[in-house]
């Protein structure tokens, strides 16, 4: 259901790491898209709902073969790729930027994406290919 014309448009809020949990579920490059501040909150309480009820039900899960801490780097990994992807995309010479600012902004984008990648490649390193070790 659209709201009234007069809200304004919900923007991505700002971060610190140190409050990362409080976003658990849905990422910001995803919710980027749904302004309306009505949908907006009702997806962002869904998500916490699904964040809720996956901790809830975890425990009768099979274990991650590799452990918590090494399964969890890898997701990490993941979304820093997912991350890469996303910078390189509003980089690429097919984007129409609207002015020599956004330009600016998604080449510091690109160079970021790049930086990214190093960073997930060594972390990739890191991990190495799991071997069954207990």
């Amino acid at each position: 259901m659209p709201s009234t014309p007069r809200q304004p448009p919900v923007i991505p809020p700002i971060i610190p790491p140190e409050l990362f949990a409080k976003f658990p579920v849905l990422r910001e490059t995803f919710l980027v898209y749904i302004t309306d501040p009505t949908a907006n909150s009702t997806l962002r309480g869904l998500g916490e709902l699904l964040h809720t009820l996956i901790l809830e039900y975890w425990r009768y899960w099979p274990e991650q073969p590799e452990g918590f801490l090494r399964a969890n780097l890898r997701a990490v990994v993941a979304d820093m790729r997912h991350l890469q992807g996303f910078l390189q995309d509003w980089a690429g010479p097919e984007v129409n930027y609207n002015s020599r600012h956004e330009e600016h902004l998604g080449n510091v984008g690109g160079k970021i994406a790049r930086k990214l990648g190093k960073q997930a490649d060594r972390l990739e390193a890191e991990l190495g290919l799991w071997r069954g070790e207990a």
